[in-house]
């Protein structure tokens, strides 16, 4: 082979320093896509650990809860000896605190994953006071029983109320022999 003449030799120095600048910045473009991917990799394993950390901080704080709800179950009865209960103690805690029942109506049962309920629409007449010492009566912690709706307007008299209520009672569903019936 014969030897190469200057500018052939300058011509090849050139194509080997372009080559080698492509070849360095196809190198640079893969190595940042890979940076790229990794830090995104980072970014959602961050934001996962985080949420994470959010649940078991979450159980952590509800753990108190849980224990509360362990040691007072839902009451274990039938829909109508829960109806016929609410019935009777929303009727007694209007008496013991001097209201007027104007009227009433059972509603239908209803069933949820967490339990079954009954309710009651109620209609009730007297004074503020007395209305707020029935609605307190009503909801003791273990009573499992919520008040679901409730309108409150002026009655023709001032100091006197008209409240309507949505009373519920909830509890485990259970049959005649006393085993758990299955909510639908």
């Amino acid at each position: 082979m014969r030897p190469l003449a200057a500018s052939e030799k300058t011509l090849f120095l050139i194509l080997c320093g372009a080559l080698f600048v492509v070849l360095n910045l196809l190198g640079i473009r893969a190595f940042l896509q890979v940076r790229t991917g990794i830090q995104k990799a980072i970014t959602g394993t961050k934001s996962e650990i985080t949420a994470d950390r959010t649940w078991i901080e979450l159980g952590e704080s509800i753990s108190p809860a849980v224990a509360w709800l362990d040691s007072h179950p839902m009451p274990k009865m039938e829909a109508d000896v829960a109806s016929a209960e609410l019935l009777k103690t929303e009727r007694d805690e209007a008496e013991k605190s001097e209201l007027k029942v104007i009227e009433e109506n059972l509603l239908p049962p209803q069933a949820s994953p967490q339990g079954s309920g009954v309710a009651v629409a109620v209609k009730l007449s007297g004074s503020f006071a007395s209305l707020v010492k029935m609605l307190f009566a009503l909801q003791t912690p273990t009573a499992w029983r919520t008040i679901d709706k409730i309108s409150i307007r002026s009655d023709a008299q001032p100091p006197n109320v008209i409240a309507e209520l949505e009373v519920c009672q909830h509890f485990n569903a259970v049959d005649s022999a006393g085993k758990p019936v299955q909510s639908p």
